[in-house]
């Protein structure tokens, strides 16, 4: 039976490691005006409005999906409309500056 001094360490590292697993799996730190600047440039105020709230494509403000979500969804469309963005065309980063654009809903 493991002594209450090593079962506190035991919680403490289960703790620590459930921690760095969140902070792995979570967005990239993002750029709200970078952002802006990357929805803009790649054009994709021309679909979903100026500031994602719809046009000729849906609104994608408010964006309720994980950071994974999204990028999935913009390296690989099911919808015919929409070209796919390989990482060629927008980084990991560029990426993670819309996400945070379009979560600030701005």
């Amino acid at each position: 039976m493991p002594t209450p001094r090593r079962h506190l360490a035991l919680c403490s590292l289960a703790l620590l490691f459930a921690g760095l697993l969140t902070a792995c799996s979570g967005a990239p730190a993002g750029n709200v005006e970078n952002g802006k600047k990357w929805f803009t440039m790649n054009n994709c105020n021309s679909c979903h409005g100026e500031q994602g709230k719809g046009g000729r494509g849906p609104a994608i403000v408010p964006l309720d999906m994980t950071f994974a979500s999204f990028v999935k969804k913009l390296r690989k469309q099911d919808a015919a409309i929409m070209p796919p963005y390989p990482e060629t065309k927008i980084s990991e980063q560029d990426a993670a500056d819309i996400y945070a654009y379009l979560k600030a809903g701005k």
